[in-house]
């Protein structure tokens, strides 16, 4: 067992079982609820791998279908009627770095864990249940195609990325959805739904030896071959494939997303440069911000802003619900071409993000969210992030913000039929 010391008085235990499977415990008497959560590292941006000699490539949405069929209670009516019982509730999400299958409650932890565990750990599934499956995933796939809001953003990512994952939905395609199959779906099950690609997560109220006992015993038995499945990354361009597109749809009111897209510094840590990004844009754009102040003034109040990162780029956008698009654009456009944060701002915004991290062991959810966060990304927890924040310099917001590419943008506008 290893201490994981966040540097303010929280404690992750970390075990890493002889079978490979990696175990975090966070036990706390802030609550009297227990959240587990059992993850594999595969979702929607696996999109080609290699095993031994040979080469597949994975049917885009696969890895949400593959959780659909997991995490399966249709099929399993007593464990549903258990975990209600226990007034539990279960859960599972697809991401594009991988599947969560989650479970929240109260008391019994041990049964609701191996209740989760039988759903993960041997999961059947069979072509007849695969294809009963496929109609429900169809219409979900639908239901968030019927949402403007959700093409603003999908669109926008097949628009500007090349060949990153992002540039489909975590769903996948229609196309994908159709052809899909059991024979592809159990493969990836055996492929990477393997215990050394695994990882479970228990936060909250719980005997923490009689967990981690469990946990040992259910997967002792559970074999690890040594043919490991090797993802093969996907080699995004600078290029944006499309610069504008306009769409008509039903809508009220018209929609607008525009994105930048920027390489990542490779002299400066992924979790740096998220921070001063999040830290440079709240600064401009967010509720206290000279952007924010002047789109209210003109009436756009009804728009936000993020930003991502894959295969080594950065996207930046800003969406807005407005019929006054240009304008919009117009000021979009102003402030990000002199994006820029003094230094007094620069130690006001760092004070704050301290704050939101120590608040963040507050929730159990939230310190889930976080480790199995880091784990999908950088394959370990990163417990010196308070570090990290208060080692940003001047220089280096300045050094990040000049590489920030305004010419590689897309915009797409979403207007009433």
């Amino acid at each position: 067992m290893k201490k994981i010391d966040f540097n303010y008085d929280e404690i992750v235990n970390y075990y890493k079982l002889p079978n490979g499977l990696r175990v975090y415990l966070y036990k706390t008497n802030k609550t009297k609820n227990f959240y587990v959560t059992v993850s594999t590292r595969f979702g929607a941006d696996v999109m080609k791998y290699k095993k031994g000699n040979k080469t597949y490539e994975v049917t885009k949405g696969s890895a949400h279908f593959l959780e659909h069929r997991v995490m399966d209670f249709s099929k399993n009516k007593d464990a549903a009627d258990k975990i209600s019982e226990f007034g539990s509730m279960a859960n599972a999400y697809t991401t594009y770095n991988g599947t969560n299958y989650n479970i929240f409650g109260h008391e019994n932890i041990i049964e609701n864990i191996e209740l989760l565990f039988d759903r993960v750990f041997k999961a059947d599934i069979k072509d007849e249940d695969v294809e009963n499956e496929r109609g429900i995933i169809l219409e979900e796939y639908d239901m968030y195609f019927d949402d403007p809001y959700f093409i603003l953003h999908n669109n926008l990512s097949e628009n500007i990325f090349t060949d990153s994952s992002k540039r489909f939905p975590v769903l996948g395609t229609r196309d994908g959805i159709k052809s899909v199959c059991g024979n592809e779906l159990r493969r990836l099950y055996r492929d990477f739904y393997r215990i050394d690609n695994m990882f479970v997560i228990v936060s909250g109220d719980f005997n923490e030896e009689e967990v981690i006992s469990f946990i040992t015993n259910y997967t002792k038995d559970i074999k690890v071959t040594s043919d490991k499945p090797k993802v093969i990354k996907a080699r995004e361009k600078e290029i944006v494939i499309t610069p504008y597109e306009e769409i008509s749809m039903p809508v009220n009111e018209s929609k607008v997303i525009v994105g930048y897209k920027s390489k990542m510094l490779k002299d400066m840590l992924d979790v740096k440069q998220k921070s001063i990004l999040s830290m440079v844009l709240g600064n401009v754009f967010g509720l206290s911000g000279e952007a924010y102040e002047e789109l209210n003034k003109k009436g756009i109040k009804r728009f936000n802003w993020g930003f991502e990162n894959s295969d080594g780029y950065f996207l930046i956008y800003f969406k807005a619900s407005t019929n006054e698009i240009d304008v919009f654009l117009e000021i979009i456009d102003k402030y990000i071409n002199k994006l820029n944060m003094d230094e007094e701002a620069l130690e006001r915004k760092k004070r704050a993000k301290l704050s939101t991290l120590i608040l963040s062991f507050e929730n159990i959810l939230d310190v889930e969210d976080r480790i199995a966060s880091e784990v999908f990304t950088y394959n370990k927890v990163i417990n010196d992030r308070d570090n990290i924040i208060k080692s940003i310099t001047f220089s280096e917001v300045n050094k990040l913000l000049k590489s920030i590419n305004l010419e590689s943008k897309s915009v797409l506008k979403i207007k009433g039929e």
